[in-house]
């Protein structure tokens, strides 16, 4: 049995499901159009270069996943093995720009392209909607979830696959002239925020306690989904660059809307399936997915008694946190009705799951040390050279692209905020431990009574 109260009952089907459900939403429907405005046509170059070194930096997770495989792992490793205090504070931001930022942009972008359909209904009603079905949804635990998350993303897929196969019968070579013309900087710039679209996939590691031969299906759902999601990331691009030129279609609110009205004639049963199998789904299979894991490392967490017990409360029928649920919806709701724009949205999600990146990364240069035994065993591991350049280039990659998001931050409010989120995290975990404390509970200790299994 997991700490969840559920037993391994995930497979490599629905684990590559639930990576490149996570993935896609934010990488196509999202970011395209942002990006679109900051590198122009030389978007299908930023995805291609984005993942390069996402995929490298996230090899050291496989390898965690492999060879220590437990629910919760983004906060369970680190805390473990590098610190308490930096696991739960890097964690604890990720959490925040996750509720309050990366799902409240999924649900608003997920309302403009249901708009098509439904124009009179307010987004933010949409939105607010959105997150309620996904609610009551993981409310009922997590074999249901699994089971819509995997339908939506074969409907995803094959729905891109049409606009990409589509696309290429009426793109033309003249819309890629200029290609580089916004400059290094803009597609660096690009390049970081695309960063943050590969990052979904590193959610499994969460679910290691629920998965089947986790050893070996960990590592291999991440090829798939990187693999997968790649290849969908940059012919979606192509296609988008090719058929329009890419200033008019980066005037639109949604340039895949008029992209795939350009693309399927503007009407008709190919534009429809593209909106609802492919815009629709692929946001919300992100936002299943981010329920689906957003209450694990918290459930760790409060088993180590940093949050109060009372919020770790698993329905008795459903093995659901429904307490913790209740709050990832009602802070994503506050987020979904704060006005910020969708740009800040992105920030803050790409912002945080770096942050949260960076003692998990630390997490696999101690493994061989610190678990001997479990390293050797391990399915999947690293050696030599590539034990310590892999994780290298996940530090690199989030100092470069964290500086080069905050540098173009314009509203001082809205970084003032960003960094508040880490300062009360550091705040709420120095008052918890002197509290702990003051009752003879040291977390040191609590730390070391790990024994890796669930």
């Amino acid at each position: 049995m997991s700490m969840t109260g559920m037993r391994r009952v995930l497979g490599l089907p629905s684990v590559a499901s639930i990576a490149i459900g996570a993935t896609v939403g934010g990488g196509v429907f999202v970011m395209t159009g942002i990006v679109l405005k900051i590198a122009g046509p030389a978007l299908p170059l930023a995805y291609g270069l984005a993942v390069i070194p996402v995929f490298i930096s996230m090899l050291p997770l496989a390898m965690l996943g492999s060879a220590l495989p437990v629910t919760g792992g983004n906060y369970r490793y680190p805390s473990r093995m590098v610190s308490p205090g930096l696991a739960f504070v890097g964690l604890w931001v990720y959490i925040l720009a996750s509720f309050i930022g990366q799902i409240p942009l999924y649900a608003i972008a997920c309302a403009r392209y249901a708009r098509v359909f439904f124009p009179a209904v307010p987004l933010e009603l949409f939105a607010v909607g959105l997150l309620t079905f996904f609610f009551v949804i993981n409310l009922l635990g997590i074999r249901l979830a699994v089971q819509v998350q995997g339908i939506m993303v074969l409907v995803l897929i094959a729905a891109l696959a049409a606009y990409a196969a589509k696309g290429a019968t009426v793109i033309r070579p003249e819309h890629f002239q200029g290609f580089l013309q916004a400059g290094a900087g803009n597609i660096l710039l690009g390049t970081a925020l695309l960063t943050f679209t590969y990052f979904g996939s590193n959610g499994i590691i969460e679910l290691g306690g629920e998965i089947r031969d986790p050893g070996r299906v960990i590592p291999r759902a991440l090829v798939i989904s990187f693999s997968l999601v790649a290849l969908i990331y940059v012919a979606v691009a192509v296609t988008t660059v090719g058929i329009a030129p890419w200033r008019e279609l980066a005037a639109c609110p949604e340039p895949l809307i008029r992209g795939s009205g350009i693309c399927f004639g503007g009407t008709g049963a190919g534009f429809g399936f593209f909106i609802i199998g492919g815009a629709i789904l692929a946001i919300t299979t992100t936002l299943n997915a981010l329920f689906m894991v957003g209450t694990r490392s918290l459930q760790v967490i409060i088993r180590d008694r940093i949050l109060p017990a009372g919020l770790g409360r698993v329905h008795p029928r459903f093995g659901s946190a429904y307490i913790l649920l209740a709050i990832i919806w009602a802070l994503s709701i506050v987020g979904t009705l704060s006005g910020l724009s969708l740009e800040t949205f992105a920030n803050y999600a790409a912002l945080g799951s770096m942050i949260v990146f960076v003692p998990v990364l630390a997490s696999s240069m101690l493994l061989p040390r610190r678990y001997p035994e479990r390293y050797r065993a391990s399915v999947f591991r690293l050696a030599g050279f590539w034990l310590y350049f892999c994780p290298a280039v996940g530090f690199a990659m989030v100092l470069f692209f964290s500086a080069v998001i905050l540098s173009e931050m314009k509203s001082f409010l809205e970084t003032s905020f960003f960094f508040m989120f880490i300062l009360s995290g550091i705040g709420y975990y120095a008052l918890r431990r002197r509290w702990l404390l003051s009752k003879g509970i040291r977390l040191d200790d609590v730390m070391k009574e790990e024994t890796w299994t669930d």
